[in-house]
Formats: structure tokens, C-alpha cells, sequence
């Protein structure tokens, strides 16, 4: 987060936070399509399997959706909107999906979404706003240079969320086959319309909302997860996340693809 908001300014932020209608498309696709995809999964799961794929597509947006939003060529102002927004409005949309969808009541504390806001906004804008006003350089040639400092946080933050499940996966490896499947056709599903809705504001803004709407918040359904089910949700988190971001590497293919066709018709 700290260097995505190395890239943008106050304006950026003011200009996204005014352009609303882009904005309610992201929270729609992220709060209320894709949940209303996971009630397909009450026919093929069990409860607490379908429990876990309510409470993984009702997260909100995960913060690294700003980092895969720059490298697919979005817009990072508007990202970052996205992620706060959606993470302020968890504290009653989580809660309330998971009551209309499965009828469980979920003891939710707001304490760890306030911390996770503050970790996400107030802290590395505090940061960033310091440093520039302490060294004046030119901050654009800096970042160009952390791309794989990024990469490996990412790396690191999803082998983190993975790693506590590892054992309930390797229970029941063609279940966990059979989640991801599921997961990636929804997720895909998701990108692909917010995507072709959002194009009419932008191709940024199109990319960035098909982003939001798949980049789920793991760590955070985990820990919900695991509180409100124990042990036996992990396997649909998991996948969820592992769908995500196959979703997310095939997209990154196919934009370079495309680019290096582009540049070699121009060659031409």
C-alpha cells in the first residue's frame, strides 16, 4: 500500500471519490453479484463448505488490488477507493450476506476492520505525505523500481494466508479440486462482467473494477472463518484464494500477449 500510494496524489483520491457511479458498480459486483453467485454452491457443497464460499465472495476487496490494478493498467487512485470503501462497509455487509445466505448469525467485532483501515490508509498516507514533504525527488522514477519488491510481499502475504490449510487440503484433494473449479468460473464470471459494465468509464476504470470484484480479502474470511466454523471452512478459503489468483496471472498473460502483438504490428 505504501508504494501504491507513492504513485498518485490528493487529486487522484478527490477525483475518484467524486465519480461515484464507477464506484457503485464495484461495490454492486463485489457485495451482491458475486454472493449471489456462491447460493449456486448450495447444490453441489456441503453446509459448511457452501458456508465458507458465502463468506469468501462476500470479503471485501483485498488491499492488493491496487497492486494488480497498475500492473494491468488500471487506475490506483480509484482502487484504493475501492478498498477503503468496501472495507468500512464490511462492518454490515459481511455480517448481513452471511445471515440472508446462510441463516448463521455472525458475532463480528469491528476492532480488527478499524486496525485494517488504519493499516491500509491512514499509515502508509501518513508515510508517503512525510516523505515527500521531507525529500523532494522525483518519486515516479523510484517506483518504477519496486515492482518485484511488490511481487514478493504479494508472495509472501498469500503463502501466509495458505499455509494454515495446507492440512485440511491435502485431506481431500479432489474436494479442493472441485472448489476451485467452482471458485474460478464465479470469479471469472465476475471479472468478466464488471469488466464489460465498467468499460464505459474507461478502460482504467474497467480493468480496476473487474480486479475489485475478484481480489477477495483472504486473510480476513479466513479469520472470520475460522472463528464462526473452525477448521472445516478452510478448504473453499483456500481455493478461493488459489482461483483468484490463477484468475489474476492468466489475465497478466494475456495483457502482455496482447502488448507485444501491438508492438510487433507496429514493427511491422
Amino acid at each position: 500500500m505504501f508504494f501504491s500510494y507513492l504513485r498518485i496524489d490528493a487529486r487522484d483520491l478527490k477525483d475518484s471519490l467524486r465519480d461515484t457511479k464507477p464506484l457503485a458498480l464495484a461495490l454492486f459486483m463485489a457485495y451482491i453479484f458475486l454472493p449471489l453467485l456462491a447460493l449456486i454452491g448450495r447444490a453441489f457443497f456441503a453446509p459448511v463448505l457452501f458456508s465458507g464460499i458465502v463468506l469468501a465472495f462476500a470479503s471485501p476487496p483485498a488491499a492488493a488490488t491496487a497492486f494488480w490494478a497498475r500492473n494491468c493498467k488500471g487506475d490506483i487512485a480509484f482502487a484504493l477507493v475501492v478498498t477503503a470503501t468496501a472495507s468500512v462497509l464490511a462492518i454490515v455487509t459481511v455480517p448481513a450476506t452471511m445471515l440472508l445466505a446462510t441463516g448463521s448469525i455472525m458475532p463480528f467485532d469491528p476492532y480488527p476492520m478499524v486496525l485494517l483501515l488504519a493499516e491500509l490508509i491512514l499509515v502508509p498516507v501518513t508515510a508517503v505525505f512525510l516523505l515527500k514533504q521531507a525529500v523532494h525527488i522525483d518519486w515516479t522514477r523510484i517506483t518504477r523500481q519496486t515492482s518485484h519488491v511488490e511481487l514478493v510481499i504479494v508472495f509472501l502475504l498469500i503463502w501466509g494466508s495458505i499455509a494454515p490449510g495446507i492440512e485440511s487440503v491435502m485431506n481431500n484433494l479432489g474436494q479442493f479440486g472441485l472448489l476451485n473449479v467452482f471458485m474460478f468460473l464465479c470469479l471469472g464470471s465476475g471479472f468478466g462482467l464488471s469488466y464489460l459494465v465498467g468499460r464505459k468509464f474507461g478502460y482504467e476504470r474497467g480493468i480496476t473494477i473487474g480486479i475489485a470484484t475478484c481480489v477477495k480479502n483472504a486473510g480476513l474470511s479466513l479469520v472470520i472463518g475460522l472463528s464462526m466454523f473452525g477448521s472445516a471452512v478452510i478448504p473453499p478459503l483456500i481455493a478461493n484464494l488459489v482461483a483468484q489468483n490463477l484468475l489474476i496471472v492468466s489475465l497478466q498473460t494475456r495483457l502482455r500477449n496482447k502488448q507485444k502483438g501491438q508492438t510487433n504490428d507496429s514493427c511491422k
